[in-house]
């Protein structure tokens, strides 16, 4: 069944999520990676204008196409982490 929000435009996605805990943590460290590595924002970047591209109307497919770089930067935004909390010893 259509309704008229079918048709809307979305300008932002809103994720809520329990403060300092795991996702928080995966956010934040997301977010402090890519700011911090610019070449790594770019290439997430890229994904998403691809994806957005390929699936502008299929929001479910647009999101599981960037599991994989997500989890890949997020990977390596946890071991950039580690490696600054090392550095506090």
């Amino acid at each position: 069944m259509s309704t008229n929000l079918d048709n809307i435009i979305r300008t932002h996605h809103i994720h809520v999520v329990k403060w300092n805990g795991t996702k928080w943590i995966d956010y934040i460290n997301f977010r402090d990676f890519l700011n911090t590595f610019p070449e790594k924002a770019m290439l997430y970047d890229a994904c998403k204008r691809k994806l957005a591209m390929q699936f502008s109307n299929d929001r479910k497919s647009y999101t599981a196409g960037k599991e994989e770089i997500i989890q890949r930067l997020l990977t390596e935004a946890r071991t950039w982490k580690l490696s600054l909390a090392g550095d506090d010893f």
